[in-house]
């Protein structure tokens, strides 16, 4: 099962065009929020590639997804061990873990995808996103990003900043009437 480690000071360290990089497995508790997780088990972020405009070009880069977290995938009971240390543990929901392994490559990164817009929706035609054309619920062409639900029972009426949706890159590279 997959479980995330809360760090809440990490949002305020570098820009969002950098990787957040995880902490070392020794490293104990200290004031930039970083916590013991014992070496035996691996921690890793959830990162995406977008696009960004700077010196008068486009740039693939790449993004934390959710800079305040680092991810285990373990056993229940080590979950229970961590949280006994006093380790933020969270377990997260069936849903966006699936949502994840389905958009994500081993090295739990989501690559761009390319897609079109037809008669007002949007048609994924390459990359992780194909076959998730349902769970799109905003598309901003200018930053070339996708945000999409989470639970595809869920309504159409998310915002942005919604707890309930996950960020991709998407370019648009055609719209059809």
């Amino acid at each position: 099962m997959l479980y995330a480690l809360y760090y809440p000071q990490r949002a305020e360290s570098g820009s969002e065009n950098e990787v957040d990089r995880p902490k070392k497995a020794s490293e104990s508790q200290t004031d930039s929020g970083a916590f013991f997780i014992p070496p035996d088990i691996s921690a890793f972020q959830y990162t995406i590639e977008r696009m960004r405009h700077y010196q008068g070009a486009w740039h693939s880069v790449t993004a934390t997804l959710f800079p305040n977290f680092q991810f285990i995938d373990c056993e229940e009971d080590v979950a229970e061990t961590l949280k006994k240390e006093n380790l933020p543990v969270v377990p997260i929901p069936e849903e966006l873990s699936q949502l994840l392994n389905d958009l994500c490559d081993p090295q739990h990164h989501i690559p761009m995808s390319k897609g079109i817009i037809r008669d007002g929706l949007a048609h994924v035609t390459e990359g992780p996103l194909i076959g998730h054309d349902n769970r799109i619920v905003r598309i901003d062409r200018h930053k070339r990003l996708a945000w999409l639900k989470v639970s595809e029972n869920a309504s159409r009426n998310f915002t942005k900043n919604s707890t309930s949706v996950l960020v991709a890159g998407l370019e648009i590279t055609e719209r059809l009437s």
